[in-house]
């Protein structure tokens, strides 16, 4: 229960209580919404309330977190509980379905599944709209938190979730798992191109950053990929960090504080590589715009992908003594170039959709769910949908659509020996749940991703 709304029910009795004890009358004087009134309001409701008991600490944590429901969605009071995953996160383990999870477009969106999570392994795909937990529809997104609490639990357990992807829903069971996040995976993609992907910015980001160029660079590479795609963000300082390898000497960002004051953060390095792709999408937000539009602003590289996130503020996590936290939006930041990205995000330079979809149009394929098995002889739209990752996966299907024939059958035990599975001919869960998982890795691989094809075309010529 917030404030606000137990203020509005009890104003009347709260006023006259304060009435009575300040000998003031309605008529003579409005009532001024200051400590005294809302000491009046939490004694009534501690005198007065039935419904349950409530205490005066109850009231004052309501009250508190009724204060940060008035700020930016930004801004957050952090239970004991939430803080200690706050933390994990930040440590880069946490317990889940393994996915990046943020509000785009007014919806709860799969940033990015993280690899080898039990979100891809769930066939869970970047751009994916969450619509339900448990059968139950998300109709407020303005607490994502909840929202995310509500889908992560204890390792081994389930979660029940309601997909739309491109217009189409569908339901998938998400396994829980021990999630370890590592936040910058590189490699060479020949012809003297790097790749790094960049999952958020901590302290082992910096470092691990600072390995990956270095081995990158006597490894020959002189270009780079650099893939900051579904990035919530993370420290100031630690970005900063890292812009010295990309931004050439000159000012980073610009942090602008309420009292008028401001704070520049400079770069006094060398961009390292001779020419710089970043992929950027909707995901990209906070630190990695600050990262994405310094390199844009210095003309250090150009942006590949879509339109970022658009999160302009800075945050400081304060830490209570009884575990919980308060994270305040304290300031706000501009680029190089003076501009303000908030609410607006950065544009790209080259525009690109994430999938190939001249190969796979997403959007077309039938629905797919795992839950119920089948064999030779049915027939249906989860049979169609069976079929179409079959053949995407390179297996030959002659079975008329949605009819489970023998070509379908050859086709499933063709699968089941690859993956090491009984060779049935009937697709179990179990069956379907491993091609579901290697549907949503096909569509992660280089082969699908239209975007990092954009950056190798720019980087090549």
């Amino acid at each position: 229960m917030k404030v606000n709304k137990m203020i509005s029910k009890c104003t009347a009795f709260a006023v006259a209580a304060v009435m009575a004890a300040s000998g003031i009358s309605y008529a003579q004087q409005d009532i001024e919404k200051d400590m005294e009134f809302f000491n009046a309001t939490k004694n009534y409701i501690i005198k007065n309330y039935a419904a349950d008991e409530i205490s005066e600490e109850e009231l004052i944590d309501a009250a508190v977190k009724g204060m940060f429901d008035a700020l930016d969605k930004h801004s957050v009071y952090l239970d004991a509980e939430q803080n200690q995953q706050f933390s994990e996160e930040v440590e880069g383990s946490f317990t889940g379905i393994g996915a990046l999870i943020g509000v785009r477009d007014g919806n709860v969106t799969i940033l990015e599944p993280i690899e080898d999570s039990p979100a891809v392994e769930a066939g869970l795909l970047p751009g994916d709209i969450i619509r339900a937990i448990e059968g139950e529809e998300i109709t407020d997104t303005e607490n994502l938190k909840e929202i995310v609490d509500r889908i992560r639990g204890e390792e081994g357990t389930s979660v029940n979730l309601t997909i739309e992807r491109r217009g189409r829903r569908f339901d998938v069971s998400v396994k829980r798992g021990q999630v370890e996040l590592n936040p910058v995976k590189y490699r060479e993609l020949g012809n003297g191109i790097g790749y790094i992907k960049l999952s958020e910015f901590s302290k082992v980001s910096i470092k691990n950053m600072g390995k990956a160029v270095n081995e990158l660079k006597s490894q020959g590479n002189n270009k780079l990929v650099l893939d900051l795609r579904g990035n919530p963000g993370g420290g100031l300082v630690d970005v900063v960090a890292i812009a010295q390898d990309f931004v050439p000497k000159g000012k980073v960002v610009t942090i602008k504080y309420k009292n008028g004051s401001e704070s520049s953060y400079p770069s006094y390095g060398t961009p390292v590589f001779s020419k710089v792709a970043v992929l950027v999408d909707r995901g990209s937000a906070s630190a990695s715009e600050i990262l994405a539009g310094a390199i844009q602003d210095s003309k250090s590289g150009v942006l590949i992908g879509e339109n970022t996130y658009g999160k302009g503020t800075v945050q400081k996590l304060l830490p209570l003594k009884n575990g919980e936290a308060i994270k305040l939006t304290i300031a706000k930041y501009v680029l190089p170039s003076g501009r303000s990205i908030d609410q607006t995000g950065l544009v790209p330079d080259i525009e690109a959709g994430r999938f190939a979809d001249e190969v796979v149009d997403i959007g077309e394929m039938t629905p797919f769910e795992t839950d119920h098995a089948m064999k030779k002889g049915d027939a249906g739209l989860d049979v169609l949908a069976l079929q179409e990752r079959l053949q995407l996966l390179g297996y030959e299907i002659s079975d008329p659509q949605g009819i489970y024939g023998d070509s379908t059958a050859a086709g499933v035990v063709a699968y089941q020996g690859k993956v090491e599975m009984p060779q049935s001919g009937e697709a179990s869960a179990e069956t379907l749940s491993s091609l579901s998982g290697d549907f949503s890795k096909f569509m992660l691989s280089d082969d699908m991703d239209n975007q990092l094809k954009a950056a190798l075309e720019y980087l090549g010529k």
